[in-house]
């Protein structure tokens, strides 16, 4: 009989579009947004310093550009 652990998550997901050929300060209002949700969500300062480059992920879509990040919901996990 096999031994295994099953768990359940609900992940939240945080976006921001802007349009293919923007200015480039639209681009960065909407990283600026993105910095300032995460900070949010994980209760961190403004001023302090990101130590994962891998938080926000940028694509490029149809006709805009996205920029999202992801947060596992706490205590959403369930063993079954």
């Amino acid at each position: 009989m096999a031994i295994f652990d099953a768990r359940e998550y609900t992940t939240r997901t945080y976006e921001w579009a802007v349009p293919n050929g923007c200015p480039a300060g639209e681009i960065d209002k909407a990283w600026r947004a993105a910095d300032s949700k995460y900070r949010q969500v994980h209760g961190m300062p403004e001023d302090a310093p990101m130590n994962d480059d891998g938080w926000l992920r940028v694509y490029a879509a149809d006709n805009e550009i996205v920029l999202r990040f992801e947060v596992r919901e706490p205590g959403m996990e369930q063993a079954r």
